[in-house]
């Protein structure tokens, strides 16, 4: 998942610190609430640590409950290597999610599944891992279910 639309309103914030806009916070409601409509709910999320990334997950939250989360720098725009580096190899969930930024959202994106997505602010990308895959890492080892976008919700 990308963070939801950010603001530029307070130009002497950092980049790392900018907030959501009213829009972002109303997005990442219909996305929790679209996720939990499709039974789709992770049981852990990788984020990264900006303002908005948390904002984001906060919002959603509110509609989910004992989610284990993991927020860290490592996932502030990271490219794929970076983000695969900072997941273990092993995960003991069923469902997991990573919210951070583009390019690097669009980037894992296509490297899981092979093709080229656009993710807008809050798109959510819906992933099953193939039955012959051997590792959750390997490129091209997922199928792209669904991309949810907060405006056709």
């Amino acid at each position: 998942m990308r963070h939801a639309k950010s603001s530029w309103k307070y130009p002497d914030l950092s980049d790392h610190e900018r907030p959501l806009k009213k829009r972002g916070r109303k997005a990442s409601v219909k996305i929790a609430k679209e996720l939990i409509r499709l039974e789709w709910i992770p049981n852990k999320l990788f984020s990264s640590d900006s303002a908005r990334t948390k904002e984001t997950w906060a919002k959603m939250n509110k509609y989910f409950k004992d989610i284990e989360v993991e927020y860290s720098r490592k996932f502030y725009h990271s490219k794929p290597k970076k983000i695969m580096k900072n997941i273990p190899d092993e995960l003991n969930y069923e469902t997991i999610m990573i919210l951070g930024h583009n390019p690097g959202c669009a980037d894992f994106l296509e490297h899981l599944c092979g093709e080229w997505h656009r993710m807008p602010t809050a798109a959510t990308a819906l992933l099953t891992i193939k039955d012959n895959s051997k590792s959750w890492k390997e490129s091209g080892n997922w199928n792209l279910e669904e991309l949810l976008l907060p405006r056709d919700l």
